[in-house]
């Protein structure tokens, strides 16, 4: 295996300047922050529907007119009756020869 730290096979005694291998790291140095212009991405749309219920009252009025109709309905009938008439007539005849005292009226 490769042995990543060659200041063991290094023959320098101060090994903060040694020059076998790798050269010492320096301490690490911070710079100061710097500030970029922002930078501003495209406008993420966002759509938010907000529902408001309005009743509108609708009136349907109906009309109904009853009509009372009243139909005579006429049944004809013919009944025959039949009436007796009993009569009587007479009839008078003179047989004899009257007597002027006895003669009738209607002789």
């Amino acid at each position: 295996m490769y042995n990543y730290n060659r200041h063991t096979n290094c023959k320098c005694q101060n090994k903060q300047h040694c020059q076998c291998g790798y050269p010492q790291p320096k301490p690490v140095q911070q710079l100061p922050t710097k500030t970029m212009p922002a930078q501003q991405s495209p406008i993420n749309q966002i759509t938010e529907h907000v529902i408001q219920d309005v009743h509108v009252p609708m009136i349907h009025p109906t009309q109904t007119t009853q009509v009372n109709h009243t139909n005579y309905k006429y049944f004809h009938s013919y009944p025959n009756t039949v009436s007796v008439v009993n009569s009587v007539s007479e009839e008078h005849y003179c047989v004899c020869p009257p007597k002027n005292h006895c003669k009738p009226k209607w002789c």
